[in-house]
């Protein structure tokens, strides 16, 4: 990950853990000062941030966990402000890339279980549904068996923020990228991220005018950043459209299935009928299908072999070997066929 690029993904490397490089935001410091002054005890403050950052780094390698388990290979995690990221190389199937998603909330779905009885054993049981308000304690002058009720409020408060976060349905948290899967199964894949992205900002939108009528911050600010981030993502997937578009053609026609689309019909032909266009749909379905899944296994290629042409052969792991050698018995059984 080049660091040098943004300056909001500036990080320190801590080592490697489980085989994992994990970086830390330097700006991971603001969440805390921010709870600090938010919470207006700086004992809180700090112990809510250290359980938050312990939360998204279990969260992420929930996604290592389940992208190795399922065939696939992970070897960062970067920690920031805003949440984490998990460079993870899942399997080129959809079991696989669903699993490596959803086990980032599943993890934080698991701390949530663990620490809900304890919860609703402790005089704060009464606003644990809401993530967004942490309940009136103080943690000052309190022996460690004193504190550790408050201190299990904390964990589970941190992990329902994380997991209800991540399960909403846009760009680029968990639930969305679970959402676009789902949506691309029925649908191509252009149309569905479309889909994809305009509930996204519908969802932006919607919280961004709940905050502003209810008059809460966190819920404007979490509009505030979705809305722009899935507008964005929107606009350049048009742009490069757009840009396809005009490389192909040239003075107004359509070069990009030969020189068909400029032969006219046969006026006397007649027209498919609804067995027959149903049955190009599905062809042409399992074609776009088909493509898509050889575009997943050259890119994983791709990744794997620069990988081993960097670093050297011990730097793959089991999973990645084996990955590796699958893909490339694909390929020569495509070849063997042709």
């Amino acid at each position: 990950m080049n660091q040098d690029r943004n300056v909001l993904m500036l990080s320190i490397p801590c080592g490697s853990w489980f085989g994992v490089q994990v970086r830390i935001s330097v700006w991971f410091v603001l969440i805390a000062a921010a709870l600090c002054t938010r919470l207006g005890d700086v004992t809180l403050g700090l112990a809510y941030a250290s359980i938050l950052f312990v939360s998204v780094v279990l969260h992420e390698f929930g996604h290592v966990l389940g992208a190795r388990r399922t065939g696939g290979s992970a070897d960062e995690v970067h920690v920031t402000p805003f949440g984490g990221l998990a460079l993870c190389l899942p399997a080129p199937t959809f079991a696989s890339r669903f699993i490596t998603t959803a086990m980032g909330p599943l993890t934080n779905l698991a701390i949530c279980i663990l620490t809900f009885y304890p919860l609703i054993k402790s005089p704060y049981a009464s606003g644990w549904f809401n993530p967004l308000v942490l309940p009136a304690m103080t943690l000052k002058g309190k022996a460690l068996a004193a504190l550790m009720p408050e201190l299990l409020v904390l964990v589970f408060k941190a992990n329902w923020l994380l997991l209800l976060m991540n399960l909403l349905p846009v760009h680029p948290l968990d639930g969305g990228r679970m959402l676009l899967m789902g949506l691309s199964v029925s649908s191509d894949a252009q149309v569905a991220k479309t889909r994809y992205l305009n509930i996204g900002a519908f969802v932006g939108v919607l919280f961004l005018i709940t905050g502003l009528i209810y008059g809460n911050v966190w819920v404007m600010a979490i509009g505030a950043v979705i809305m722009p981030l899935n507008m964005h993502e929107q606009f350049s997937m048009q742009s490069a459209v757009q840009q396809d578009e005009s490389d192909s053609s040239f003075m107004g026609y359509d070069f990009s299935e030969g020189y068909t689309s400029l032969e006219r019909p046969q006026e006397d032909e007649p027209a498919p009928g609804m067995l027959e266009r149903w049955k190009q749909q599905r062809e042409d379905e399992k074609r776009r299908k088909k493509e898509e899944e050889e575009r997943q296994l050259e890119s994983t290629l791709d990744a794997l072999l620069e990988k081993l042409h960097t670093q050297g052969e011990n730097a793959l792991t089991t999973a990645e070997k084996r990955q590796l050698q699958q893909i490339s018995a694909k390929f020569r059984e495509r070849h063997r066929d042709e």
